[in-house]
């Protein structure tokens, strides 16, 4: 009995040793650029891009008996316009929305700029809610220059991108110089040509 007590002992100590180097974690293993050790980068979750310009062009077309400048696809309702006020702003029309009872509001988004504006229903054939830029507003300037394309959003529906165009401006700067843009889309007349100053004498002397 004396003689297996010693043996006991061994293997329990034995037993000890074996359950502690279980409990300790593992070493970091070194690698060779410079004692680093190796991490694993945490799992990112892809990012979409949503910036995408919708199908679509920029076309003068008449809305209510006014020349405004609309986008979306061809031989479509347009999804998008612009017009002129009598004051020398702009109209932004955003076709296809219908008001609600929470006061939506007009983004609009052009890379690090963005704006809120109240907006109206308007009336027509279709639906839409309008949103008007005075003619002092920066916001004009920021459209007729824009090079990114105008994020236009309402509410917490999916944003409408526009792509930006030298049609914007062209249209921008006609508001708000109507007559300079009249005379620009009005032809001349073609002129008569001049009378031979010596047959004006003969009819006059006659």
């Amino acid at each position: 009995m004396r003689r297996r007590l010693p043996l006991l002992a061994a293997l329990a100590a034995c037993a000890v040793l074996a359950a502690c180097a279980d409990s300790e974690p593992p070493e970091a293993t070194p690698t060779d650029d410079g004692g680093a050790y190796n991490m694993v980068d945490p799992v990112k979750a892809p990012i979409t891009d949503d910036s995408e310009p919708a199908i679509g062009e920029w076309i003068r077309s008449m809305q209510d008996e006014q020349t405004v400048l609309q986008f979306g696809p061809a031989n479509t309702e347009p999804l998008f316009s612009i017009a002129c006020d009598s004051r020398g702003g702009i109209l932004l029309n955003r076709h296809g929305s219908v008001a609600s009872d929470r006061g939506e509001m007009m983004t609009i988004a052009m890379g690090a700029e963005t704006r809120n504006l109240a907006v109206n229903p308007a009336q027509g054939p279709i639906p839409k809610l309008r949103a008007a830029v005075p003619a002092q507003d920066e916001l004009l300037t920021q459209l007729r220059q824009a090079q990114q394309p105008i994020r236009i959003s309402m509410g917490d529906g999916p944003p409408l991108v526009l792509p930006a165009s030298p049609a914007i401006g062209e249209f921008i700067e006609g508001c708000a110089n109507p007559r300079a843009a009249s005379r620009a889309a009005t032809p001349a007349a073609p002129t008569a040509p001049a009378e031979d100053v010596n047959s004006v004498v003969a009819n006059v002397t006659r």
